[in-house]
């Protein structure tokens, strides 16, 4: 048997380390709607604004967010938005777990996931 080459595996799993923070999965979720700016984003997450410039250079670093800049204000967005469907699959997996334990998920929407 030829051995595995685990490259791939291992920027896969240097990619989850990435996405394995809440708050930088709340901003893919933010970003999936479209490009937002720092401020805007600490604001819908109630999060500081130098918090979330961290969060976003780390994203930026491994190529999860790609930056316009309009005169002062830099404008984040996903690079691919492919992010955002497995990050949603991945939701998708714990909601059927949770509903197999009988557990509801307490009036999960899709939709308005960040407005609470």
């Amino acid at each position: 048997m030829k051995p595995c080459n685990l490259e791939i595996f291992e920027r896969q799993a240097d990619l989850y380390q990435t996405m394995a923070n809440a708050k930088r999965l709340a901003i893919v979720e933010l970003l999936s709607h479209g490009e937002r700016c720092v401020g805007s984003i600490a604001e819908t997450l109630d999060v500081s604004v130098s918090a979330i410039s961290q969060h976003l250079r780390n994203m930026k670093d491994k190529n999860i967010v790609v930056t316009r800049k309009d005169a002062q204000t830099v404008y984040y967005r996903l690079k691919n938005p492919k992010i955002i469907e497995g990050c949603h699959l991945v939701r998708e997996i714990l909601l059927e777990e949770m509903e197999a334990q009988g557990r509801q998920a307490r009036n999960y929407d899709e939709d308005s996931v960040l407005t609470n």
